[in-house]
């Protein structure tokens, strides 16, 4: 949060509008228009709670929890939504709103409910279609993880530039610049990488961890504080995979006086969960990650940047998608456990291997949607148990057909086929030929 002097906050009162500052006594629309039209030229800041010059300037104030939900319907309604920061300041005993919008780089332009608008002079108005052709023309494609943020080099973690320098073995300045803005602000990635504290420049860009007590037949019960980790995403990740690690059940072995114990799953599990939630979570969204401990297992929820339809499509062709590109590759070649579209396979082996219950993976919801993994540490049920003996002797042979499903679990057609069937929905097999010739060959990873 900014501090604003007295005298700060007295000039912008008398501030006249121009082309990146206005002000507006509020109103969701006011709003929109006014943070896409910043967004589309060099940014600005929006002044809510006061009247216009020419009708007086009057400060009418704000209610600030009002003001919270007019911002969010506002801009839930931008596109692209820039990076903001808000800050609140009382004059008279009334408070008012101060909204710095940042440009939105290579992203241009940006709309308001579909339409596009820009800032021009002490006006937002809106773009003609051949303006907009203008902006699409010299833009292009670009990646959302370029947007400017806030940010500034100042705001960069010193120790956590180091370890990229020596794990990537290339210069600072080469990695600042490269996950910084042409104007010297950090990106959207940087800021996720390197800043100090990403949820001051990064709305949701935090990972909130819960821990609960699973009660027979009753819902689970809230234990202890909340946790609430903004850290660097290498230091984020390490975090909250320590966390979950220290509050999982442990498997204690005797050699006769001697006791050995470790973690009931793989640490390797934890941490590919986490960190594709960090990869993988839609930074549009002001939704942060959520992370349930129980006794049984964990769960992870995220803003998720795919819909329920492409999820079932790169379940089905077994297929790999990457939202953030950019901070995929700069977390990896550090990380090592984030195999390219190997993440889910890794996850769900290792489970089976341990003899416990699949893993869940589904995206919930659409526009926004969220993208939910369920670990549970439970050993696997009787279908599980059939699931896991089929996929063994698969692995083994490389196909099979229901015939041989038949014999191996001693079940009838229709219930051997489903399982197969089950094991080709989640993509581990593929289905060739027709009733005579069908089989199920173990799908190449």
């Amino acid at each position: 949060m900014t501090q604003y002097t007295p005298e700060e906050i007295a000039a912008l009162l008398k501030r006249v509008e121009d082309e990146t500052f206005d002000r507006t006594r509020g109103g969701r629309d006011n709003l929109g228009i006014t943070i896409a039209a910043f967004a589309t030229v060099d940014g600005g800041m929006l002044l809510v709670g006061q009247d216009d010059l020419k009708n007086g300037g009057a400060i009418i104030g704000i209610f600030e929890e009002d003001f919270q939900k007019e911002f969010s319907n506002a801009i839930a309604n931008v596109q692209p939504a820039p990076l903001c920061r808000i800050d609140v300041v009382s004059v008279d005993e009334k408070k008012l709103a101060l909204v710095n919008i940042q440009d939105i780089g290579t992203l241009k332009p940006c709309s308001y409910k579909g339409v596009f608008y820009a800032r021009k002079g002490h006006s937002s108005v809106q773009l003609k279609p051949d303006e907009i052709k203008r902006y699409h023309l010299f833009h292009g494609t670009a990646n959302v993880e370029d947007m400017p943020s806030h940010a500034t080099k100042l705001d960069i973690d010193a120790d956590e530039l180091s370890y990229y320098e020596s794990k990537l073995q290339k210069s600072k300045s080469n990695i600042v610049d490269s996950v910084s803005s042409p104007k010297g602000a950090l990106t959207s990635r940087g800021v996720i990488v390197l800043a100090r504290k990403p949820i001051d420049f990064v709305e949701g860009a935090f990972v909130e961890i819960q821990k609960y007590d699973n009660m027979l037949a009753a819902s689970p019960v809230p234990v202890g504080s909340t946790i609430i980790i903004s850290k660097p995403a290498r230091q984020m990740i390490e975090e909250t995979v320590s966390i979950i690690e220290q509050n999982l059940p442990v498997i204690r072995v005797y050699e006769g006086a001697k006791m050995t114990q470790s973690s009931a799953v793989s640490i390797s599990i934890i941490r590919e969960t986490i960190t594709n939630a960090v990869v993988h979570r839609n930074y549009r969204s002001h939704e942060h990650i959520r992370v349930r401990i129980y006794a049984d297992g964990f769960d992870i929820s995220n803003p998720a940047a795919i819909t329920q339809q492409m999820w079932h499509e790169i379940q089905a062709a077994n297929t790999t998608y990457h939202p953030n590109e950019g901070l995929y590759t700069f977390l990896n070649p550090v990380l090592l456990y984030e195999g390219r579209g190997e993440g889910i396979w890794k996850i769900r082996e290792e489970l089976r291997r341990l003899g416990k219950t699949s893993p869940e993976f589904r995206v919930i919801g659409d526009s926004p949607s969220v993208f939910y993994v369920r670990i549970s540490l439970s050993p696997a049920k009787v279908r599980e148990a059939k699931l896991l003996k089929l996929m063994n002797v698969i692995e083994k042979k490389g196909e099979m057909t229901s015939s041989d499903a038949m014999r191996l679990l001693n079940v009838s057609r229709v219930t051997a086929i489903k399982l197969l069937n089950s094991l080709v929905k989640i993509g581990a097999l593929q289905h060739e030929g027709n009733t005579r010739t069908s089989r199920y060959l173990l799908r190449a990873k």
